[in-house]
């Protein structure tokens, strides 16, 4: 799969190819990581695609899956910073989403793990 994105970034042009070589590309780089039980790795590739998830369209609730992956990746992985991270994410979803269920339950995981 991931020779199928450089490949698609080395020969196509327009809109789709930058996307995809600004922020697909690195989100690949995470799924592998994640699927690879390096948690750590993920997070830090997610981090600085934060802000930049937008450029990708869809949806505000498809975009949301990006931040339950980030929180998820941070709160699987065994970095002290990503903790602290998930804490944070999920203070800011809860602001935005104070009735959602699974961001209760993401609070609960987050307060008996670390």
């Amino acid at each position: 799969m991931m020779d199928s994105v450089t490949n698609f970034i080395k020969n196509a042009e327009g809109n789709q190819r930058d996307i995809c070589q600004e922020v697909g590309e690195e989100i690949f780089k995470s799924f592998i990581a994640y699927n690879e039980g390096n948690y750590a790795l993920a997070t830090d590739i997610l981090v600085p695609l934060r802000y930049k998830i937008v450029k990708i369209g869809g949806s505000n609730a498809q975009r949301d899956l990006f931040n339950l992956y980030l929180i998820n990746s941070a709160l699987k992985s065994n970095d002290s910073r990503h903790a602290k991270l998930a804490k944070h994410l999920l203070v800011e979803r809860k602001a935005l989403k104070e009735n959602s269920p699974m961001t209760d339950r993401l609070v609960a995981r987050a307060l008996a793990q670390h």
